[in-house]
């Protein structure tokens, strides 16, 4: 062990109060990440040749999404213990996140053959990176805790991982079973009810009923069982975000911070939180704080980019975006960094970047059809209405389209004077939304536009429709007043040219100047159809 390590923890330790390996495990269980830390620095420092305490200090830091530390105590336990598995097992599980495949598979061998299958704990953690490691392997896991079982059958993790491997395959009547075979083994302990939630949560159970249990009231139980237990003050925070019952969302984030004790990683977790309930502003602010403190975490700059674009802060988005994908390994660059990336460029008018960033967000996920909007929306800006076009009938083709997709497309079409398919694609807005006015009115427009001498009257239906929807809505009169403008104007055209019925084209006049009060052109031709002239 290093000397100045050893000297700086044996400090630490004679100014500290005495913790347990099973007092430190409970901090980190609880989610107090720090407090946790300043544990296991009094018992490495006290017992630096305990291979255990190195990698459960190692494992506070891992689930508090600090790895590359993790990964420096999983190698001093190493150093410390030569024959513990466990840090064999940490440092497998570290070379798997950095995706060195080959070099975590001889480190996990060497910690199972180091356990002999003897060393229950070494099973049961091997099991859980099978359980949660991005390429699982969950029949092996499931065998290594078969074997555990065998050690220790009264242990209920080895339950909850069980329940966790069979959820991950998607059995979640196996998986609630082993859940709650663990809270009977341990009645008093929160861990498995909260996980029952979780498992409701993941089933879209938000809330019981017909006398069955939800998420919500298992979490309410967790909380019921151990009062001081932050986890389920997160998920309940989570949960009511998910139901946009904000005020309750933040009362329990708010708790949750307190239990955590304000740690670096629960206020990380309360930006990502903001963040969904839509404080894009909150978001802002609390990741700004964080940075002061601390800029290794670059997943903050990725919250700050999406914030940032929510709250339409284009320029702080831009910087964040950049400076994060700068910082982050190609392999973990998502599509949706590229979404936000190619939209904040659109925003601040950099069109032809945005389209080769939305191209490759595309590319990464091809089921996110709203990106053939966003790539379509630009394609317009940039009048390429035919390359708009494709990208629209791309995303009818995926049966996906909202009414927004067919407005835009038939504007497209308006465009490019295509007006028989203009009116096609504004046709489906009056199928999808029959009260809708927008149909109607882009569907005379184009009509209007075949038939421009009103011979055939190809728009006075559309037109009609347009009143009938404008003239109900009294409240709304104001907002009408343009389309029925236009709709006056057409049907009065429409009977004094067309129809020569001149009783109906004054009725049309005569709403028509109702409509433009100070038009003296049009008050003088209600005023000689009135005279016959």
């Amino acid at each position: 062990m290093n000397r100045l390590v050893f000297i700086g923890l044996a400090l630490w330790a004679s100014i500290a109060g005495a913790q347990t390996l099973d007092d430190a495990k409970r901090l980190t269980l609880n989610e107090q990440h720090e407090a946790a830390s300043s544990a296991f620095r009094q018992l490495v420092a006290k017992f630096p040749v305990k291979g255990d305490y190195w990698f459960y200090f190692g494992e506070n830091l891992f689930k508090s999404e600090n790895p590359d530390s993790a990964k420096v105590l999983y190698t001093l336990g190493v150093q410390n213990e030569p024959t513990n598995p466990l840090n064999f097992i940490g440092l497998g599980k570290a070379a798997l996140s950095e995706g060195n495949q080959a070099e975590a598979e001889q480190l996990l061998k060497k910690g199972l053959d180091l356990g002999a299958g003897k060393n229950a704990e070494a099973l049961i953690r091997l099991a859980e990176v099978y359980i949660t490691a991005e390429k699982k392997n969950l029949p092996e896991a499931v065998k290594l805790l078969q074997a555990a079982e065998k050690l220790q059958p009264k242990n209920p993790e080895i339950q909850i991982l069980n329940g966790d491997a069979f959820l991950e395959n998607n059995d979640g009547t196996s998986a609630i079973k082993y859940y709650e075979k663990a809270k009977s083994l341990d009645p008093k302990s929160p861990a498995a009810t909260l996980r029952i939630g979780q498992l409701w949560l993941r089933a879209r159970n938000y809330q019981g009923k017909d006398g069955q249990k939800g998420a919500l009231e298992y979490y309410q139980e967790a909380i019921q069982l151990s009062p001081d237990f932050a986890p389920a003050y997160r998920e309940l925070g989570d949960l009511y975000a998910l139901a946009q019952r904000y005020s309750e969302a933040k009362e329990n984030y708010t708790k949750y911070l307190e239990l955590s004790k304000g740690n670096t990683t629960a206020k990380r977790r309360y930006a990502a939180f903001l963040f969904l309930t839509k404080d894009y502003e909150g978001t802002l602010n609390q990741v700004n704080e964080l940075l002061k403190v601390d800029t290794t975490y670059n997943i903050l700059n990725r919250l700050a980019a999406y914030a940032a674009f929510e709250a339409k802060k284009y320029d702080v988005g831009l910087a964040a975006i950049e400076k994060f994908l700068a910082r982050q390994p190609e392999n973990k660059v998502t599509a949706a960094d590229f979404t936000y990336y190619g939209k904040l460029l659109s925003a601040l008018g950099k069109d032809s970047l945005a389209v080769m960033k939305l191209e490759t967000a595309l590319s990464k996920d091809s089921s996110n059809t709203d990106l053939f909007s966003d790539l379509a929306v630009i394609y317009s800006k940039q009048k390429r209405y035919e390359d708009a076009i494709r990208m629209y009938q791309k995303k009818v083709n995926t049966g996906k389209a909202i009414t927004n997709d067919y407005f835009r497309m038939g504007q497209a079409y308006y465009q490019l004077q295509q007006f028989g398919k203009a009116d096609t694609a504004f046709e489906q807005i009056t199928i999808q939304q029959p009260k809708l006015i927008t149909g109607y009115v882009w569907r005379a427009k184009a009509n209007s536009s075949l038939d421009a001498d009103l011979s055939k009257g190809q728009a006075k239906p559309f037109y009609e429709k347009v009143v009938e929807i404008g003239e109900a809505d009294e409240a709304s009169a104001a907002k009408y007043k343009k389309d029925l403008g236009e709709a006056y104007r057409y049907l009065y055209s429409y009977y004094n040219f067309t129809a020569k019925d001149k009783a109906q084209a004054q009725v049309w006049l005569e709403k028509l100047v109702n409509v433009y009060p100070d038009d003296q052109q049009l008050k003088k031709a209600l005023e000689e159809m009135k005279a016959g002239k």
